[in-house]
């Protein structure tokens, strides 16, 4: 058993023993799979669609004649297509195994850009994935641009401290209304069409106490993540499987993938954080 385990504990081990490199890797990933979610679904950007530029347009105005002629110009469906496909390049870069840190800065610096360029054409739509993406990619931009190992470790610690922050925060946030603390929050999502499970919400109306256990399981996991940053991170990996878990199941009943992409990304980063284990690019 251990034999057949070996691979995926050493792959596991390099992934946790090089945060800044997986986090780049994995989010690059969550960066692909948007953009080529974009590219076969042109017709959210047809007239009269979701993201059609005739309405949009006027709700993402520039200040400057020049903003708005680079917004404009990438309005455009060829361009929009053609800046995708260039992020798709720049993502299987940095999913790539190489270790060259000006490739893999360019890398970073270009999704960093064109996420920036293209939101407003993509102005419904986006979600926390890709903020958490960008915020990934931008802190390994800079991490990579300063060129030492001092910079590329404040990269991993502000990956790191933005993944607690972000469990820290969604859970408190989740405290004052009584949705979540009476169960009600989430058999409410999963009977939406957008983010529901026909399957899962009917057991949890069967089963309204175990409504309530998950519910508050998710208030336990997210409102006491930050905690487990004390002791050296003694508790840190048990924390992020439990949450890796989370994710994993909002991936199967919420169809939220790119979540679990972006977040897994920042683990090792939070594991070093926790651990003050210093950082290798």
């Amino acid at each position: 058993m251990t034999t057949v385990l070996q691979p995926a504990l050493t792959a596991a081990r390099t992934a946790f023993d090089q945060p800044l490199s997986t986090a780049e890797r994995l989010s690059a990933v969550t960066h692909l799979l948007s953009s080529v979610e974009y590219m076969v679904r042109p017709e959210d950007r047809r007239p009269g669609g979701l993201n059609g530029w005739e309405h949009t347009r006027e709700q993402v105005r520039s200040k400057t004649r020049l903003g708005q002629a680079v917004r404009d110009l990438v309005a455009r469906e060829p361009v929009t297509q053609a800046l995708h496909a260039s992020r798709v390049v720049a993502a299987g870069v940095l999913v790539a195994p190489r270790r060259s840190n000006r490739s893999r800065l360019l890398a970073n610096a270009w999704l960093v850009g064109t996420q920036l360029v293209l939101y407003p054409r993509h102005l419904f739509g986006t979600d926390g994935s890709d903020q958490v993406s960008f915020l990934v990619q931008s802190a390994a931009t800079l991490g990579r641009a300063g060129g030492s190992d001092a910079t590329r470790w404040a990269a991993v610690q502000f990956i790191g401290a933005q993944t607690v922050l972000s469990y820290g925060a969604s859970g408190w946030a989740k405290l004052p209304g009584d949705a979540w603390r009476s169960g009600e929050a989430l058999r409410g999502i999963m009977r939406t069409q957008t983010y529901g499970d026909r399957w899962l919400f009917e057991q949890l109306d069967r089963h309204p106490a175990a409504a309530r256990l998950l519910c508050h399981s998710v208030l336990a996991m997210e409102c006491g993540f930050p905690l487990l940053l004390l002791g050296r991170g003694r508790f840190i990996e048990a924390g992020l499987a439990t949450m890796g878990l989370f994710h994993l199941a909002n991936a199967r009943f919420m169809g939220l993938s790119r979540f679990a992409w972006a977040f897994l990304a920042t683990y090792p980063a939070a594991r070093a954080l926790a651990r003050r284990t210093g950082a290798s690019a």
